[in-house]
């Protein structure tokens, strides 16, 4: 059997391991050590390069002598650049008029990037900034200010800009709608401020946060402005709305799109529900309540209901409460199956609520509005990875939109 040829390549990293081992190296953290050694001399390397081919001819070599500008020594004192195997000292180049603008190592840039990453990817998952400077402290033995750490999320702002601005689909069969809260400092004072989120399912039955918008309170009035911002980023049609009973929603929401068909969340109600009844009575109660919604057709949902009347009669305020939503729970059968399951809850927009308030929940209160949107950014675009499967049995609810909106739906499926 012939004897594999050695590259190249592999020859230079045999010596450079050779070399290495000449240095006794025996122990992880020695390893560690020799390797951070080497990245800051590459890096130093890197940087005499850089300054050379900006000066245009090497140290000690001929110059052209009309050129006012040359070569000024170096900073006195070593810099120390932080990085994420340990830290590293170099020695930055200089020229006399300081037009010298260093790419792999900036000017005041103290931390090389790598460790940007780290550090937005610890803050998205919700790690305090105390948390990320402890963190970095006992992995990489590097003390990093709490405001160096900030200063490093600052790069999220442009790019939540671009994301709360971008170009939308033309089409969204399914949108969600909701709000949770949060507390932000204004003022001296800690205020609950509304985090209205919007979810839309696209036409190949694929997730995407629309967007992400804060305010003092929920309001419809809110709302509108949000749906006109969508309509703005070319969302031309939606068919679903699943919102909750916030007063005046479904006249916001259709006064933008007059065809969209607002739902009022089933989960929300059985909650509304729950809150009024005694404990005792609660689980047979909903379980009784969940056979109207979830009866195969119009007609046994409605004999399920007048059977739900005629047992809880005594109970006014539950009757009360049943009879006001009892035909939003009728609107569903308007509706094939498919359809229907997607309609119902707002299950889809619950999860990523719940994803949200990891990050926020038990955090005190955030410093501004800004500290909190670079927060739940960073969260969705996390959460966002683990959306490629879209929504379960998409086939057959796309085929249920074909029938039941024609062209106004195969129209933004290309067919």
């Amino acid at each position: 059997m012939a004897k594999k040829e050695i590259t190249e390549e592999e020859k230079i990293d045999n010596q450079i391991l050779d070399l290495l081992m000449k240095k006794g190296i025996k122990t992880a953290p020695e390893i560690s050590k020799a390797l951070n050694q080497m990245y800051g001399k590459v890096v130093q390397r890197l940087l005499d390069e850089e300054f050379n081919e900006f000066m245009e001819y090497e140290k000690g070599s001929h110059v052209n002598k009309k050129d006012t500008n040359r070569r000024n020594g170096s900073t006195s004192k070593g810099k120390k650049v932080k990085t994420d195997n340990g830290e590293i000292t170099i020695i930055p180049p200089r020229d006399r008029e300081g037009k010298f603008e260093p790419q792999i190592v900036k000017k005041r840039q103290r931390v090389l990037e790598g460790f940007d990453n780290l550090v937005i990817s610890m803050y998205a998952k919700g790690n305090s900034l105390k948390d990320i400077k402890e963190t970095i402290r006992e992995i990489y033995s590097i003390e990093l200010s709490e405001e160096t750490i900030s200063n490093m999320t600052k790069s999220v702002n442009e790019e939540i800009v671009k994301w709360q601005n971008r170009k939308l689909q033309k089409c969204y069969p399914f949108v969600y709608v909701d709000c949770l809260y949060c507390s932000v400092k204004e003022d001296l004072r800690s205020i609950k401020k509304a985090i209205y989120v919007t979810l839309g399912i696209d036409t190949q039955g694929k997730k995407e946060v629309l967007g992400i918008w804060i305010d003092t309170t929920e309001s419809a009035s809110k709302w509108c402005e949000i749906f006109e911002e969508l309509k703005s980023r070319g969302v031309e049609d939606i068919f679903f709305v699943s919102m909750d009973g916030l007063t005046g929603l479904s006249e916001a929401i259709e006064s933008v799109y007059p065809q969209a068909i607002t739902q009022r969340c089933i989960v929300h109600i059985v909650r509304n529900i729950y809150s009024i009844l005694p404990k005792k009575e609660t689980k047979e109660i909903i379980s009784d309540f969940k056979k109207i919604y979830t009866s195969s057709n119009l007609e046994n949902a409605k004999l399920e209901y007048e059977n739900f009347i005629e047992k809880y009669k005594e109970n006014k305020k539950l009757i009360k409460k049943v009879k006001e939503n009892i035909e939003w729970i009728y609107q569903l059968f308007d509706y094939p199956i498919g359809i229907r399951k997607v309609i119902y809850t707002t299950n889809a927009i619950e999860s990523l609520n719940s994803g949200l308030r990891k990050v926020t929940k038990g955090k005190g209160s955030f410093i501004n509005e800004n500290a909190l949107m670079k927060v739940l950014f960073l969260r969705i675009q996390d959460l966002q990875k683990n959306w490629s499967k879209g929504i379960r049995n998409w086939g057959k609810v796309q085929n249920e939109l074909s029938i039941l909106f024609e062209d106004r739906f195969l129209k933004y499926i290309g067919i």
